[in-house]
């Protein structure tokens, strides 16, 4: 499109519809209903007519995304498939039904048809009846989208005060895929399905009594060809959620997770303590027997610990992933590696090349890269020092119980004035006045000793600094460095060179660089070959 001329034309009164354009459409639904579904069909049917029935216009087959959320364009992949389509000059004008389907972010419903007009391609929001052709456009959107995406935020509020006020009246919430139940449309209660509840039985009864491993139960069920409910193989992790699940004991449980924001949909996974967790075997009929349940977290539970003191181990044990698969790296040594310490992704070593063809890192070349980076951000050992002793006194103390102490004596100070007012009045005896002045005066005292506890834990704070400015040096700290500055690290891979994001903690400094690496041997049977890096430091 030349937009220039379509301006022009659109100025002088000539509507969009007489001017010869190469026309596509955008549809999306956010749920997988029928009724969605069905809205999915008519909206597309319109959308091809309407283009269709204009001489002027030529119809480009157009883009639908089913059954996913408008708050994530990354995740909907027809809608970045006609970006790119756009960039290839395919069509000039895009009609979709709103604003809230083609995004709900203000920010990116303003990028990408930025983007779109970079490429000389408009949108038609038919509902809110905005042409980003026209020069006011953006302004338009601006307001409407604002609008849509504070709908969004808002219905987002409702349903999460709705389910919280469901899980206080002991309403049981979630779809009907919990394994070995029902949920009974009119009751509302879990009725148990007699051959599922057999499997559930057998799993725990493997776990506790026969003391099979997880992955043990799962090749058993997998061989047996018994799917889960999804009819889908078994997973550790699926058999791990079925043994912790305490509605298998008939007790019901809410408020395990919530939505921390709407946008990110980042979710908050609360501790079992904050569970809301009661027995209610009307609701929920057990499949096992409390004890049995009881029995198999224990050794869950040890096994975690297990788990999480390995993934401890190393230096950068849990802090390696993979960004293809957001899995984590698992540390090897390979013999074709000369005992140099590789680490490589999970998926990789369960399913191989195939499936996973991230790069492998060799420990030795990460632990440069970390020197080098700590070089140019100029760390020097006060300031490791100092972030030592922070990161002490955040183990140790909290920075607010001196103020908070303080709060309580000041209103314990003020209790006994109102209680010296009550005596002058003569509203209360002296027997009483004493016993209760008495009490508030063993409260300070005790409050004043709290404080003294803080302050000998501050000179204790002074005489850590001391011996560690003593005994480290910048040198040969580099491990603890690395432990306490490093966040995490994701690994990507565009053709033969390694992508690395380092997030790091406490220091603000942008860092990109690129490092290369020999690696083999010049013997026979092996190749010496350069290994490329490019890295970023980040910081959130």
């Amino acid at each position: 499109m030349d937009l220039y001329q379509v301006r022009k034309e659109l100025s002088m009164g000539v509507s969009l519809t007489n001017i010869k354009l190469r026309v596509t459409d955008y549809v999306r639904v956010s749920t997988n209903h029928i009724e969605q579904k069905k809205s999915l069909i008519n909206q597309k049917e319109h959308f091809e007519e309407m283009i269709k029935d204009n001489p002027n216009w030529t119809y480009i087959p157009g883009y639908i995304d089913e059954g996913i959320t408008g708050t994530s364009d990354i995740k909907r992949d027809n809608f970045m498939k006609m970006i790119e389509d756009a960039k290839k000059n395919k069509f000039d004008l895009i009609v979709t039904k709103e604003i809230s389907r083609f995004s709900r972010n203000t920010l990116d419903s303003i990028k990408y048809t930025r983007e779109l007009l970079s490429y000389g391609v408009a949108v038609l929001f038919l509902n809110d009846n905005i042409n980003t052709a026209l020069p006011d456009a953006e302004l338009r959107l601006t307001i409407m989208a604002s609008m849509a995406q504070d709908e969004i935020r808002r219905l987002s509020e409702r349903v999460k005060f709705g389910m919280n006020r469901a899980i206080l009246r002991g309403e049981i919430l979630g779809n009907n895929l919990l394994y070995g139940y029902r949920k009974d449309k009119n009751t509302k209660k879990l009725v148990i399905i007699n051959e599922e509840a057999k499997v559930v039985r057998k799993i725990f009864e493997w776990y506790v009594v026969d003391k099979l491993s997880l992955s043990e139960i799962g090749k058993r069920l997998n061989r047996d060809k018994i799917l889960s409910r999804e009819g889908s193989k078994w997973s550790v992790a699926t058999i791990s959620r079925m043994i912790e699940n305490p509605k298998y004991k008939g007790f019901y449980c809410g408020k395990k997770i919530e939505v921390e924001d709407y946008m990110t949909k980042r979710i908050k996974y609360f501790k079992k303590d904050e569970w809301i967790m009661y027995e209610d075997k009307e609701k929920i009929p057990p499949i096992i027997d409390d004890k049995l349940w009881e029995i198999a977290n224990q050794r869950l539970e040890a096994r975690k610990k297990k788990i999480n003191s390995y993934h401890n181990k190393y230096l950068y044990s849990s802090k390696i992933y993979c960004k293809k698969h957001k899995t984590l790296y698992y540390r090897r040594i390979f013999r074709c590696s000369n005992k140099d310490v590789t680490w490589v992704c999970s998926e990789y070593l369960r399913y191989g090349k195939e499936y996973c063809d991230s790069a492998n890192i060799r420990e030795s070349e990460l632990n440069y890269i970390f020197k080098d980076i700590i070089k140019k951000l100029d760390i020097n050992l006060k300031e490791v020092v100092s972030i030592l002793v922070n990161y002490y006194k955040e183990l140790n103390r909290d920075s607010k119980k001196d103020k908070d102490i303080l709060k309580e004596i000041n209103r314990i100070n003020i209790k006994k004035d109102k209680l010296l007012d009550l005596k002058i009045n003569e509203l209360i005896s002296d027997r009483e006045f004493k016993k209760k002045n008495n009490e508030f005066n063993e409260k300070v005292k005790l409050l004043e000793q709290k404080i003294d506890e803080l302050n000998k834990e501050d000179r204790s704070i002074i005489k850590l600094k001391e011996v560690i400015e003593a005994k480290v040096k910048i040198d040969n700290i580099l491990e603890n460095v690395i432990s306490l500055l490093l966040k995490r690290i994701e690994v990507d891979k565009v053709d033969s060179k390694i992508i690395l994001d380092i997030y790091l903690n406490y220091f603000n400094k942008q860092v990109n660089d690129n490092y290369e690496f020999k690696r083999g041997f010049d013997t026979k049977g092996t190749k010496r070959y350069i290994v490329y890096y490019e890295v970023k430091v980040l910081f959130r």
